[in-house]
C-alpha cells in the first residue's frame, strides 16, 4: 500500500501558489513604464514566479512519490509523469515544463533573462499555476481521498 499523501503539505503549497499568483497579478497589472521604472518590480516578479514553480514541483514530487513509489529525477519529468497518471491534463503539463525551463534560466543563467519576457510570462502564463491548483484539487477530491487516505 502506498503511504498516505500529506494533506497539509499539499494544502500549504496550494496556498503559496494562490498567494503568489495574486501578487504577480498586481505587479503585472502595472503599465509597462511603471513596472520597469522600479527594478524591484522585475526582481520581485522573477522571485514570485520561481516560488510558484517550486511549490508546484513540490506538490508534483510528493504525489508522484506516492503514486509511483519514486519521484522523477527532474521537475519537467515530474509534470509529464503527473499527466501520464491522469492527475493533470497533458497540455497543462507541457506548459509547466516550459515554466520549469524558465525557472532554470532564472536560477542558472539569470544574466540571460529578458525583462520583457518576464513581464510577458507574468501577464500571459501565470494562470497555468491556477489551472494546476484547480486540477490537483479535482484529482484529490476524486482519487486521493479514496485511494490514498486523504480527506479533503
Amino acid at each position: 500500500m502506498s503511504p498516505a499523501l500529506r494533506k497539509e503539505h499539499v494544502q500549504n503549497r496550494i496556498r503559496e501558489i494562490r498567494a503568489n499568483v495574486e501578487r504577480i497579478r498586481r505587479y503585472a497589472s502595472l503599465p509597462d513604464e511603471a513596472f520597469f521604472a522600479d527594478e524591484r518590480n522585475l526582481y520581485t516578479v522573477q522571485h514570485l514566479l520561481l516560488m510558484c514553480v517550486e511549490a508546484a514541483a513540490s506538490i508534483c514530487t510528493h504525489i508522484m512519490a506516492r503514486l509511483a513509489h519514486a519521484a522523477p529525477s527532474t521537475y519537467a519529468e515530474c509534470f509529464m509523469a503527473l499527466s501520464d497518471q491522469g492527475v493533470i491534463e497533458r497540455d497543462l503539463a507541457q506548459r509547466l515544463v516550459r515554466a520549469v525551463r524558465f525557472r532554470n534560466l532564472l536560477v542558472h543563467q539569470y544574466w540571460n533573462v529578458d525583462s520583457q519576457q518576464v513581464l510577458k510570462i507574468a501577464r500571459e502564463h501565470v494562470d497555468d499555476f491556477t489551472a494546476f491548483v484547480r486540477q490537483i484539487g479535482r484529482w484529490l477530491e476524486e482519487s486521493a481521498t479514496r485511494k490514498y487516505g486523504v480527506d479533503i
